[in-house]
């Protein structure tokens, strides 16, 4: 929003009275634009809302807690995307490897039916000397591809999110085997698309930062 426009809570008000079938909203910069998204006549509009989160149940958590009314939010919602890139290997220079089994136990990955992964080279062999690859530069890396989390909501879980049964959302979503963002990252990797170490550094969840330690006062001396 800028000084002399309206803010994005006034704008979406306004769209929504001129009855849209479709209403894309860009951002979600504060609570008044989630409460304004939820006022909506949604059985004739449908309205798509982007916002920052890790996960798709991320994107839910935020959204509801935006608009300030779990029930009402929760009757509005059919469905919830999370995405993330990750990079593509060099298709010129990656290495193949057979992974170990403690590795792919660890990942979740069927140690009978994954027998090759890919990492990153960045070198490629020209008149039997090694090169930096002139395709990636060395990187190891080449385009970036898109990983996703997408879960249709239904009724039985509209009522836990109205109750903001979290623990009970994901179990729901759970039963279903959907794909989870890093499971659909482990794809990539056994697709030999991208690599094991770029899907736990997407992937990974952040940890919440260390408060620093307050250093002791030194000992006065004595005079």
């Amino acid at each position: 929003p800028t000084k002399e426009g309206a803010d994005f809570g006034t704008s979406l008000r306004s769209i929504l009275r001129r009855d849209p079938s479709v209403v894309g909203v860009a951002e979600l910069p504060d609570a008044n634009t989630a409460q304004e998204a939820i006022k909506g006549d949604l059985e004739r509009t449908r309205i798509y809302v982007s916002l920052r989160a890790d996960s798709a149940i991320g994107a839910l958590m935020t959204f509801v807690k935006a608009t300030g009314d779990p029930e009402k939010a929760g009757a509005g919602i059919h469905g919830a995307v999370a995405g993330k890139l990750i990079r593509r290997l060099c298709m010129n220079c990656r290495v193949a490897y057979q992974p170990p089994a403690d590795l792919l136990k660890k990942l979740g990955l069927p140690p009978d039916k994954v027998t090759q992964l890919f990492k990153k080279g960045g070198q490629v062999l020209i008149k039997n000397k090694p090169e930096v690859c002139p395709v990636c530069n060395g990187i190891g890396y080449h385009g970036t591809e898109g990983i996703f989390e997408v879960y249709y909501i239904d009724e039985g879980v509209r009522s836990r999110i109205a109750a903001q049964d979290w623990n009970g959302v994901k179990t729901e979503l759970r039963k279903r085997e959907l794909p989870t963002m890093q499971q659909a990252a482990l794809r990539k990797a056994v697709d030999g698309v991208t690599s094991i170490e770029e899907v736990m550094r997407v992937t990974a969840e952040a940890r919440p930062a260390q408060p620093a330690q307050k250093k002791p006062e030194p000992t006065p001396q004595k005079s």
